[in-house]
């Protein structure tokens, strides 16, 4: 994880020794094909891919994995940002293939954060709908009007169904009128 706190400030690369950080000199390698080898070549360790597994067990994500990886590859002077952003596909498919074959479930992004609020309101919703009812039960039983509508609201796919309108037969067969225009764009001689 970054610390922005402890992270350089703004022109501190002009005042050290120049070509002093990895970014800073030229890359190791300068092509799309050879940055992708590196990371597959890196990736087809058993090793490396039993602990990819496990952080894909534990929730995360493709398309974060990937562009962290290459992130840290071009903070590390092995490619230019460039560099990195092509190749990341590749890797990410690479990536997709190998976790496939073994069976764990990669998700392509993460989820996302208005979602997961979303959810977790709504469960928060239904378990205070699910404690006034109980709360309810206990103390004024079965005939409670009020316990009766929270148990509708707290379980909405209970709800009767909606009917559709019938439309009356002479309602579908009338012919309709077309408007004699009057109005702004109309014909001046159709008034």
């Amino acid at each position: 994880m970054v610390d922005f706190m402890t992270g350089p400030i703004p022109g501190q690369s002009l005042t050290e020794t120049p070509r002093n950080a990895p970014w800073e000199r030229p890359s190791e390698m300068d092509t799309v094909e050879d940055a992708v080898k590196y990371y597959v070549n890196k990736l087809a360790d058993p090793d490396v891919m039993d602990d990819l597994a496990v952080t894909f067990e534990l929730g995360a994500d493709l398309k974060t994995l990937t562009e962290t990886m290459v992130t840290m590859g071009s903070m590390k002077g092995l490619h230019t940002v460039e560099v990195g952003m092509l190749a990341g596909p590749v890797v990410a498919s690479f990536i997709k293939a190998a976790m496939d074959s073994v069976g764990i479930e990669t998700p392509e992004t993460p989820v996302s954060f208005e979602e997961a609020a979303t959810d977790k309101e709504k469960a928060r919703l239904q378990m205070l709908f699910d404690d006034a009812v109980e709360r309810g039960l206990r103390e004024s039983g079965e005939g409670d009007p009020g316990v009766a509508f929270l148990q509708e609201m707290s379980n909405p796919e209970e709800e009767m169904p909606v009917e559709e309108p019938q439309v009356a037969e002479e309602e579908m067969e009338a012919p309709v009128e077309e408007p004699k225009g009057a109005g702004l764009m109309s014909r001046r001689g159709t008034v």
